[in-house]
């Protein structure tokens, strides 16, 4: 009896336990890291080498004790000069804050990468795609590499324009292999917002909207299907983003664009400069607010725009869905670079990464499974980070030491102060940190464990019974033998 009654508590026990942890009320992924709130802002076509190719010492113009101090990059290399009419042509510097566009899409930029000569930018993206700026016109930029994070191995997931790099953003995968449609869609069922939904983690979309009445009319959300309702809510102007800074609503994943703006895109020919002001000023509202000490910015652009990058893309990655030409490889190396308090300064990570690496840092730091293999597939951001105190934010002002304009600004920690390497790539496991348990799938394991032992016990008490009625019956048929 008592076996009986404490297998029956202990069932009990589990289901209760269960039920608290399945409901929805209860969120049972919380950060593995002081990160609760990621932003990921990502603007419009420029390579890394359109950006940060000369950085830190702007091709030997800018030298000094800071600038040569700092961790140097894979930028430009010396004696580049590409096929051009009867000549070639070589990288050339900007003076100005913008370019003509350039020529974009899927096939122009397989014949610019042409299969990893990395020699058709000037005669397929034209000649302004050998354009390079420096901190003249992104001074904001080169100091958030000099005291943050910059990785010099991001690359597009996609060689090919906008709109199918937009999605492998969203979904780890895209219905489009260029910029056409829709449709076809990618079912929300799919994509990381829904992921988020689920397990009642908030986020936001935020970009220039105007007077659009139907938020799912919005760019991408217009190749995703069956949004809910409830989930377009969380589809707003960027003036809500600030707002919700300054009131404390701030979703745990944000998403910020400059898509539906006036030239703050930095889409060429936009001036780079105004867009990175923009920029500038998402970084300095999270670093003025009550959040600085617990999020995670992440800075980057969508695809390199046809201009000129000289590392050749990782073919790591093949997506097609009868497409007209499959997508094969990465996109072009475009710059990422990573604000936090808790982001090494001067770090420049050599991790092969790229916009599903973003998905990958989300889903590990709330412990959430992988969206799926292409996602699981791409590395992980954590080499950035150093989880002890925190730093207070470096704030760009309009004048000063630490005006936006100017560049480079005083660094915060001395180098030779710096407690870990400024270059390398690590995964997970070097920190010692592994994704939280699915709380829900180790519930149901529980669970099944329980009932079995329950079941267990109940039949080794049958099996007893049984054994003693069958002793019973052998000592009755000796004494008839007997």
């Amino acid at each position: 009896m008592a076996i009986r009654q404490f297998g029956t508590c202990v069932l009990l026990s589990a289901v209760i336990l269960c039920s608290v942890i399945f409901s929805h009320n209860v969120n049972a992924y919380s950060p593995v890291t002081p990160i609760n709130h990621v932003i990921i802002v990502m603007q419009e076509n420029h390579s890394f080498d359109n950006y940060f190719g000369t950085y830190p010492t702007a091709n030997g113009t800018l030298v000094d004790n800071l600038t040569s101090s700092l961790q140097k990059v894979n930028g430009i290399p010396n004696g580049v000069c590409l096929p051009y009419g009867p000549g070639c042509i070589a990288p050339y510097y900007e003076s100005g804050f913008n370019t003509t566009a350039t020529i974009e899409g899927q096939t122009t930029y397989e014949n610019d990468v042409n299969g990893g000569r990395m020699d058709g930018f000037a005669r397929y993206s034209g000649p302004q795609a050998m354009a390079y700026f420096d901190y003249h016109q992104l001074a904001s930029y080169w100091d958030y590499a000099e005291e943050y994070g910059l990785a010099e191995n991001y690359f597009a997931s996609a060689l090919s324009t906008t709109t199918p790099n937009r999605l492998l953003l969203f979904a780890g995968d895209t219905s489009v292999s260029y910029n056409y449609g829709p449709p076809p869609f990618v079912p929300y069922n799919r994509t990381v917002l829904n992921q988020l939904d689920e397990n009642n983690i908030s986020w936001g979309y935020f970009d220039f909207f105007g007077s659009l009445k139907n938020a799912s009319q919005a760019y991408p959300f217009i190749y995703t299907s069956d949004v809910p309702s409830s989930s377009i809510r969380n589809v707003q102007n960027v003036s809500s983003f600030f707002g919700e800074l300054g009131t404390g609503g701030l979703p745990a994943v944000s998403f910020v664009m400059a898509l539906g703006s006036d030239g703050l895109d930095e889409h060429p020919p936009s001036n780079v400069t105004a867009g990175e002001q923009w920029t500038v000023s998402i970084v300095n509202a999270i670093m003025r607010s009550n959040y600085w000490n617990s999020s995670a910015i992440f800075i980057t652009w969508d695809e390199g725009g046809g201009y000129y990058d000289h590392v050749v893309p990782p073919q790591v990655l093949t997506i097609d869905h009868e497409f007209d030409h499959p997508l094969q490889v990465f996109g072009q190396r475009v710059p990422l670079l990573v604000i936090s308090p808790y982001v090494k300064e001067n770090y420049v990570s050599q991790a092969i990464l790229n916009h599903m690496s973003l998905l990958r840092f989300i889903e590990f730091n709330w412990g959430l499974p992988s969206l799926d293999e292409n996602v699981a597939s791409s590395n992980n951001l954590l080499d950035f980070f150093s989880f002890n105190s925190p730093r207070s934010p470096i704030i760009l002002g309009t004048a000063g030491k630490f005006a936006a304009s100017k560049y480079p600004i005083p660094i915060q920690i001395q180098i030779g102060d710096l407690q870990y390497p400024r270059i390398g790539s690590m995964t997970d496991s070097d920190y010692g940190l592994a994704p939280r348990a699915d709380y829900r799938l180790v519930a149901s394991g529980l669970l099944v464990v329980i009932v079995l032992g329950v079941l267990t016990v109940r039949r080794r008490k049958s099996d007893h019974a049984l054994n003693k009625l069958n002793r019973c019956q052998v000592s009755l048929h000796e004494v008839r033998i007997f």
